[in-house]
């Protein structure tokens, strides 16, 4: 069964690139799925409650209450705070009867998620581990009854709307997902189990991620009405994928969710939201590239480095319309084909190999969001586009360090830098975090605490410039930087 673990990856990202529209696939489940078949009945009966004329919102509170709030709650208090709050200010003509509906809708949606997540990532998984293949298959066939009843269409209205782009996440779940997880349960095979989950999982996450998108286009453009409406649903379709996006990011992060949660569509710029979610969406691939190569492989730990690899290609699947609507077709088929070099590179426990594909990945994606440049050079490529830095980098041959001048930072990352030369300090400050420098010194003071973490080096004066070690500054930043035979990459 492990053997069928490259073979579903190849179908992942070939099925991401192929246009065109599928019907959503019915899957015949023999488990006892009743209870998830009562709240999806639930959920149907409240959403139609808003059909009637006139709106009898407080109807709905109630029936929220009595059919879903508890177990909502019980799953995600967020999701029922935000629902409710929504629903009460409705009532008090505060937000519109549109407002609820999509509060109400989206909210439920994201519930259904967290459900399906759960049943996934632990209760199947755990009962594969135990040899249970029992609750195993109920678990799994309770979270696929989930996913038609209330995300499967919401899938195919994202694939719809970005059918230009050749986006299939309803197909890619149906054809690829579910059957892979099906297959790994009857086999008992926990690993080919966790991986076609990352695809399940992930593509939902895009799935989410789109939605948000595309409202940050359509709610600019919209009516007053509309546009507070629009501005609702997007912030709760992305919701659901905050806090994994946060991980990637947690400043790009929150400045999606305050700006779709803060209800002013002129803070919406579709510009900004993009941006936003690439440099998030990045940070999280970044991170999986460090994670499998440099924690799992490096632990010997090769199966959850494969999940940690497909889990990371499938953010890459993620980025799809933006790498495509920015950088081209052709950029997203060759990190398509690096991506797939590099999981069976993992596969295959040949972490230089994966390393190296890691970086071809990088290179295209630092022209979405991120830096970069080569040692000796101090011409930088910001986002895709050439800037130029006051002086060159270099490598220090008696401490084998990269160094870089401090104004590289700010052009590279868009920090602003200030130098008192009295005491010889630089300030650096970037998303209203301050870091203090003292040339001769190896100190760093972040937001006016002296850190453990020290400089590998001290800074020091050369030429006039200021020069840092590149590495620990950028990731006391919040960015991660990658080298490769003098080519450097700073990404979140």
């Amino acid at each position: 069964m492990k053997k069928m673990i490259p073979i579903l990856l190849s179908l992942a990202l070939l099925f991401s690139m192929i246009a065109g529209m599928a019907s959503a696939a019915t899957f015949e489940l023999t488990s006892d799925t009743s209870v998830q078949v009562e709240e999806l009945q639930a959920y149907t009966d409240i959403l139609a409650m808003f059909s009637a004329t006139p709106v009898d919102l407080t109807a709905i509170k109630a029936a929220y209450e009595q059919k879903m709030q508890d177990k909502v709650a019980k799953v995600n208090a967020d999701i029922d705070t935000n629902i409710t709050f929504i629903l009460e200010a409705a009532i008090d003509s505060k937000l519109s009867d549109g407002q609820a509906k999509q509060a109400v809708d989206k909210g439920l949606q994201w519930y259904f998620y967290s459900v399906i997540s759960n049943l996934t990532k632990v209760t199947v998984k755990e009962a594969l581990i135990a040899n249970d293949l029992a609750t195993a298959k109920v678990a799994l066939e309770q979270a696929i009854e989930l996913y038609q009843g209330s995300l499967q269409s919401t899938a195919q209205k994202r694939d719809n709307y970005y059918k230009d782009y050749g986006v299939m996440t309803q197909d890619l779940i149906d054809t690829v997902a579910i059957p892979g997880m099906r297959a790994a349960v009857e086999a008992r095979d926990s690993l080919a189990f966790s991986v076609n989950r990352q695809i399940l999982d992930k593509t939902l996450i895009k799935v989410f991620a789109l939605a948000a998108m595309k409202y940050a286009v359509s709610a600019p453009q919209a009516d007053a009405d509309k546009a507070k409406i629009e501005m609702t649903e997007g912030y709760f379709f992305y919701m659901p994928i905050y806090n994994s996006l946060k991980g990637g990011s947690a400043t790009d992060a929150t400045f999606i969710a305050e700006t779709f949660g803060s209800g002013d569509v002129s803070k919406l710029k579709d510009v900004e939201i993009n941006a936003a979610f690439a440099a998030a969406i990045i940070g999280k691939i970044s991170g999986y590239f460090n994670t499998t190569i440099e924690k799992d492989m490096a632990g010997g730990k090769l199966d959850t480095a494969q999940e940690h690899a497909m889990e990371g290609n499938m953010f890459l699947v993620a980025l799809e319309v933006l790498i495509k609507k920015q950088l081209g077709e052709e950029a997203y088929t060759a990190v398509n084909v690096e991506a797939t070099k590099y999981y069976n590179a993992v596969k295959a426990n040949d972490a230089a190999t994966a390393k190296g594909h890691s970086f071809n990945i990088l290179k295209v994606l630092a022209k979405l969001n991120g830096v970069h440049t080569v040692v000796n050079s101090n011409v930088l490529t910001v986002n895709g586009s050439a800037t130029t830095a006051d002086a060159k980098s270099y490598i220090n041959a008696s401490t084998d360090r990269t160094l870089v001048p401090v104004r590289f930072i700010t052009q590279a990352v868009g920090a602003t830098i200030a130098w008192d030369q009295p005491t010889q300090t630089v300030t650096v400050t970037q998303d209203g975090v301050e870091i203090k420098l003292v040339v001769g010194q190896t100190a760093i003071v972040k937001d006016g605490v002296t850190l453990e973490t020290v400089l590998d080096q001290p800074m020091l004066l050369k030429d006039d410039y200021n020069f840092i070690p590149l590495r620990a500054i950028t990731e006391i930043m919040g960015y991660k930087v990658f080298y490769q035979a003098g080519e450097i990459i700073i990404v979140r």
